[in-house]
């Protein structure tokens, strides 16, 4: 590999999350699946490792563009168990003229980082052979453009085979993501191996409660159900392998990769102590984080211990947690300041400890995880079956349907009335093509796992699955229902988030989808958005609000004081970003793909700000 160069940019490059950043001297993409995306705020505490991963880099000096995708596989092409072909996330995201548009290829410049993390959804949904094909055209792409990969196994399911050994849920897409590494001359960081070993020294509890996604109503607000999600992660643990993936590059042998070390930011510790010693069962473990990142703080007291509160390096007890949607006495979260601080878990009978340090940055960093014992020899099990990311179980108890012939946006379809048996104004046909596809714009009253009921028809002679996409890819099954006129119902559970979001169904096979006649969930309170939700107060003007109030609009450039989600419409009214973004200028060129008039809303918590028409250029 040559030396790094590149040019300074005067624009971030940025399609999928949007960085607060003036100039930027390098662009890192993170390309992965589910556990790798920007999850909306709706799903919270659930978050992907890229999603916060821009606050470890210093913002004058690198970008970070997360386009992880949920339910991907890199190599697609293969055949899940039904026998269907699935679509890579090569051919749909990255390569020159991509499927699915805002192709990364395309916007790659000399200089930049491409990180790879795959084989979780290709263990179902590929082959090793069509996934080694794509991560070599991947990889030839990216060096075309004088840009440099960096190629990361895995992370590991929450499933430990014994307190020494976690279970290899992904069959040998670790091991292949290496041995392509090597054989392509890739830098390589084993994130696999790397939680593991985190896995193990932290142990089962922990892991659950604190870095995968085991949350309940009692905790959070926003929840609609309990959620024990063994694959995806909640903020803490994000950010935990984000921290990983950040100290592996600091140490890497490459240089290359080692000279992103240069790029991030100041590092600042939270040491964490809990006062009187052993009244907690669990307490999350002192750590380090940038400036801006969000930290949480959560304690597990043990049976009949009384917990008191949270208190400061100072000794004073800590206010409100800084997310509104934190309910739990025993969370607290707040904004990482600029020095080294510590809190106390106090319970009955214990005091707050004040913190005695300098304040200072980090100067020095751990380049390996720690195991819990010495020595310890690991032993993957492969499963047969592979990989289910949930075992709840399809409830079809639906309480209500909703009529699918008008979608809020198609791509290639109709909405017809030419086959009798529907049950509403009619039903919609999508083409004979895998890019048509129909959306709908819903609203959920929590988040978690719900039920999704869709009535079909499908008169060929074969199959017709197809993907109902929610922030990450479900397929269904469609069977042939005998005739156009003869009408069943496919089912699937899938994760939701609390408010608004688009349910879209696409065709994945030349031969389309079934016709799509009403869908429902399981779960009361839901609505469609511009069909049956009540409205909501107007929200304020983001044009000539002061920037103190939350958000102002200038041209292209929206201002935030703090993070906020933002949602951009079309003409058309139809929803073309959803993305949280965090405090700073965002350029709204950045998330959309073609020039026009958009429409923009801001939600900071319980306030909403919505601009006029204005055009991005």
């Amino acid at each position: 590999m040559g030396m790094f160069s590149k040019v300074w940019q005067g624009a971030v490059v940025a399609s999928m999350l949007a960085t607060p950043l003036a100039i930027a001297k390098v662009t890192i993409y993170m390309l992965g699946d589910s556990t790798m995306q920007d999850w909306a705020d709706g799903y919270y505490p659930k978050q992907g490792q890229g999603q916060d991963f821009h606050y470890w880099f210093d913002v004058n000096k690198a970008a970070v563009v997360n386009r992880g995708q949920g339910g991907m596989s890199l190599g697609g092409g293969g055949k899940d168990k039904k026998g269907n072909t699935a679509v890579g996330y090569y051919d749909m995201f990255f390569k020159k003229g991509c499927s699915n548009g805002g192709c990364i290829a395309d916007k790659l410049q000399a200089g930049d980082y491409v990180v790879v993390q795959f084989g979780i959804n290709d263990v179902n949904y590929s082959t090793e052979d069509f996934f080694a094909s794509n991560m070599k055209k991947l990889v030839s792409d990216v060096r075309a453009k004088g840009a440099y990969p960096i190629i990361m196994s895995p992370i590991r399911r929450l499933y430990y085979d014994s307190p020494t050994q976690i279970h290899n849920s992904y069959r040998g897409y670790p091991a292949l993501n290496q041995s392509l590494a090597t054989e392509l001359n890739v830098p390589f960081i084993d994130m696999s191996e790397m939680v593991a070993n985190y896995m193990i020294s932290v142990g089962e509890r922990y892991s659950a409660q604190f870095i995968f996604n085991y949350a309940t109503k009692s905790e959070y607000s926003n929840l609609g159900s309990d959620q024990t999600d063994q694959v995806h992660l909640q903020m803490n643990g994000a950010n935990a392998f984000g921290r990983i993936i950040t100290e592996q590059m600091r140490a890497h042998k490459d240089p290359i990769v080692k000279k992103l070390g240069d790029y991030m930011a100041p590092m600042y510790q939270v040491d964490v102590k809990v006062s009187p010693e052993g009244a907690a069962e669990a307490t999350s473990l002192s750590a380090y984080y940038p400036k801006g990142m969000t930290v949480m703080l959560k304690t597990i007291p043990k049976s009949g211990k009384k917990f008191l509160g949270w208190y400061d390096g100072n000794g004073n007890k800590v206010g409100a947690p800084s997310r509104s949607n934190v309910k739990s006495p025993y969370i607290h979260t707040f904004v990482m300041g600029s020095a080294s601080t510590q809190f106390t878990a106090v319970y009955e009978g214990g005091t707050a400890q004040k913190y005695t340090g300098d304040g200072k940055a980090l100067t020095a960093f751990p380049t390996t995880t720690p195991k819990s014992l010495d020595d310890v020899t690991f032993e993957p099990f492969t499963p047969i079956d592979g990989s289910e990311e949930t075992e709840t179980k399809v409830d079809k108890d639906i309480k209500k349907f909703f009529d699918a012939s008008k979608p809020d946006t198609a791509g290639i379809g109709w909405t017809q009335t030419e086959w009798t048996g529907y049950i509403g104004d009619g039903y919609f046909n999508l083409d004979n093509t895998n890019v048509s596809f129909a959306s709908y714009k819903v609203k959920f009253p929590g988040a978690g796992y719900v039920t999704l009921a869709v009535r079909y028809a499908n008169g060929g002679s074969t199959d017709r699955m197809f993907n109902a996409y929610l922030d990450h890819d479900y397929y269904l099954s469609a069977p042939p229902t005998g005739g156009w006129d003869k009408w069943d119902t496919a089912y699937v559970v899938m994760d939701a988030p609390q408010g608004e979001a688009e349910l879209k169904f696409m065709s994945v096979t030349s031969d389309g989808a079934p016709n799509l006649d009403a869908f429902g969930f399981n779960l009361d309170g839901v609505c469609r958005v511009g069909v049956d939700c009540k409205e909501e107060i107007p929200p304020t003007s983001l044009q000539g609000v002061k920037a103190v109030a939350g958000a102002r609009l200038h041209g292209n450039m929206l201002s935030l004081t703090e993070r906020a989600e933002v949602n951009v419409f079309d003409m058309n009214g139809s929803l073309v970003v959803r993305k949280t973004v965090s405090a700073g200028e965002v350029d709204l060129s950045t998330l959309v793909r073609a020039n026009g008039l958009y429409r923009v809303t801001v939600r900071q918590g319980s306030k909403k700000f919505a601009a006029t028409w204005a055009k991005v250029k």
